[in-house]
């Protein structure tokens, strides 16, 4: 895609962005960025999703086959970078999802489950998604609010500026929880994929995401323990 640009004074922030993350695609997405993205845009995930291989000890590693694969789930990449990456006339970059980008976009350059004052990431702006969180003090407090529903699912700062202090700890608190949940949801499918009949696939999993997560949402059982 190509859009217009206006000079502002969080081009050069949006121009780093682009070039440590939208043209390699983001790396820590969470279930919970996938379905709002999905809802949003009333589009279903497996349409702007891709896969890749997974390590064995990878806690977002999605079993699929009868376990003969083993995969991540993440934002497309095209020959721009990340598919919902706009290129400029002058040919920079910006998100264009705004604020439905994944919360760990919205941080950059902040890396999720860091503390300030750690060490930067690997260069390129990412990290294993199954790289260390915060202090158990940010993780615990992150569950027990969402737990309680008290956290605020608004997206905090402005599309397309970076955010403040207030916004970073605001996503720090919501991206410890979603990876949390994303965490379980992909244990709980691959403990039901052992005992299936059948070699579900990706599609099949992604389904099960738009339910576990509109049973998060609404605070009812994981969809394999309601029964019919």
């Amino acid at each position: 895609m190509t859009a217009d640009s206006t000079p502002s004074t969080d081009g050069e922030w949006q121009s780093l962005r682009a070039k440590q993350l939208c043209y390699r695609g983001p790396r820590l997405v969470t279930g919970a960025d996938i379905v709002r993205i999905s809802r949003t845009l009333a589009l279903e995930p497996w349409h702007f999703t891709q896969t890749a291989p997974a390590a064995a000890n990878d806690p977002t590693g999605v079993v699929l086959d009868n376990a003969r694969r083993r995969v991540n789930v993440r934002i497309a990449n095209a020959a721009h970078g990340c598919v919902f990456h706009v290129l400029t006339l002058e040919g920079t970059g910006r998100c264009g999802l705004g604020e439905l980008a994944p919360v760990s976009c919205r941080m950059f350059p902040a890396v999720p489950g860091r503390t300030a004052g750690d060490a930067g990431d690997a260069g390129d702006g990412t990290t294993d998604a199954a790289g260390g969180g915060g202090g158990d003090g940010v993780q615990n407090d992150a569950a027990q609010d969402d737990a309680a529903g008290d956290v605020d699912d608004s997206a905090p700062g402005r599309p397309g500026y970076p955010l403040d202090a207030a916004g970073l700890a605001w996503a720090e608190r919501r991206w410890a929880a979603d990876r949390d949940h994303w965490f379980e949801t992909v244990a709980r499918w691959n403990a039901l994929v052992e005992k299936a009949e059948e070699s579900p696939g990706i599609v099949d999993f992604q389904r099960y995401l738009l339910e576990a997560q509109a049973a998060r949402e609404a605070g009812t059982p994981w969809p394999e323990e309601v029964v019919g």
